[in-house]
C-alpha cells in the first residue's frame, strides 16, 4: 500500500494508541484512548485566534459551543464545525485545534457545536442538537457578529454526514438558509454497515458496524434519510459543497457518490480524493506535507465559499 509521505507513521502511532479492536472494549476506555490522541498529536493553538465557550439555551434547547475568532477577520461569514468521532467519542477538546486551526486559515470564525453523543443519546438527538446551533446562529447574528447569510456548515466523517443531514433539515423545515457545505470524508451510508464491512486503515469494518448499532439501535432507523442521504438521494435545494476524501479510506466511495449526486441535481460541488491520504488524516497535517496542503486548500475553499455570497 502506498501512502503519502507521513503517513505510515501517522498510522502507526494511531494503532498504537486505539487498537484496532478498540470498539470493543468499555464505552468509556474508548474515549478515554480518543482522547489519548490529542497528546499524541499536540498542536499549537494559533496565535492570532481568540476562542471563548458558551453555553447558552434557544428555546427550550440546550447549546455548548466554543467560538473562534481570528484577530484579522477576512469575511463576515461563519463555519458551524461538527467534529467526528463515530456519534459515541469527542469533546469539544478533541477538535480544538482543528476549529481554530480554521479559523485562522479561512480568517472567519468558527462555531465548534457540542453534542450528545450515542449509545447514551441515539439518532437524532445529536442532530437536533447540531441544528439548534444553526438556528441559534442565525438568531443571534449580531451578537455573534456574522452575516446569517453566511454560514457553512463543516465536520468530518460522522461530523460530516451530520453537516449534511443538518442543511437537510434546514431545507424540509424552512429554516435557515446554509450557504455552502464543507466536508472531509462523509459517511453517507449506515446501510452497507450494519452487518459489517471491508476494512481500511484506521477504520474497521466491525468499527463501522459498532458505529452503526450505537447511533442507530433501531435497525429500521438505519435507512432513514437523515442516517443514510445516499438511500433517499434527494439533494434538491441543498447548497454548493466542497469534499474531500481520501484514498485510502472506505468512505471515499460516500464522497464520490454524494458529489455525483448532487452534480446531478445541479448543485455546485467540488470533489477532491487525496491519494494516499487514510481516514482522519487531518490529525496528520504536522507529520505530512501532503496532508497540510489538503488542509490548507480546505480552509481556503471556506474561505471562498464564504466570500462568494451575494
Amino acid at each position: 500500500m502506498t501512502y503519502a509521505p507521513g503517513i505510515e507513521e501517522f498510522v502507526d502511532r494511531c494503532n498504537a494508541v486505539m487498537p484496532a479492536d478498540f470498539f470493543t472494549y468499555a464505552m468509556e476506555e474508548q474515549r478515554r484512548l480518543y482522547q489519548s490522541l490529542v497528546v499524541e498529536f499536540p498542536y499549537e493553538l494559533p496565535l492570532d485566534v481568540r476562542w471563548a465557550e458558551h453555553n447558552v439555551t434557544h428555546g427550550d434547547a440546550h447549546l455548548r459551543f466554543r467560538l473562534y475568532e481570528p484577530s484579522r477577520a477576512g469575511s463576515d461569514g461563519l463555519v458551524i464545525y461538527i467534529r467526528g468521532g463515530g456519534f459515541v467519542m469527542g469533546t469539544l477538546d478533541t477538535h480544538h485545534s482543528v476549529a481554530a486551526e480554521i479559523a485562522s486559515k479561512s480568517r472567519i470564525n468558527v462555531m465548534a457545536v457540542d453534542f450528545r453523543l450515542a449509545p447514551e443519546h441515539p439518532f437524532p438527538v445529536a442532530l437536533e442538537d447540531c441544528y439548534t446551533a444553526l438556528l441559534y446562529a442565525h438568531a443571534h447574528a449580531d451578537t455573534l457578529g456574522i452575516d446569517p447569510h453566511r454560514i457553512i456548515l463543516a465536520g468530518d466523517s460522522s461530523g460530516a454526514n451530520m453537516a449534511v443531514v443538518v442543511a437537510m433539515m434546514a431545507r424540509d423545515r424552512n429554516g435557515p438558509a446554509v450557504a455552502g457545505q464543507a466536508l472531509i470524508s462523509p459517511v453517507l451510508d449506515f446501510t452497507r454497515w450494519r452487518n459489517g464491512g471491508a476494512d481500511a486503515p484506521l477504520l474497521t469494518g466491525g468499527e463501522m458496524e459498532f458505529y452503526t448499532a450505537c447511533y442507530t439501535p433501531d435497525p429500521s432507523t438505519t435507512a432513514h434519510p437523515y442516517v443514510s442521504p445516499l438511500v433517499a438521494g434527494d439533494f434538491s435545494g441543498l447548497p454548493k459543497a466542497y469534499v474531500m476524501g481520501a484514498e485510502k479510506d472506505s468512505l471515499a466511495i460516500d464522497a464520490q457518490l454524494y458529489a455525483q449526486a448532487l452534480q446531478r441535481q445541479g448543485i455546485d460541488v467540488e470533489l477532491v480524493i487525496e491519494p494516499g491520504m487514510v481516514h482522519a488524516a487531518i490529525r496528520a497535517r504536522s507529520l505530512s506535507p501532503t496532508v497540510e496542503d489538503a488542509w490548507t486548500r480546505y480552509c481556503s475553499k471556506i474561505s471562498e465559499m464564504t466570500r462568494a455570497v451575494s
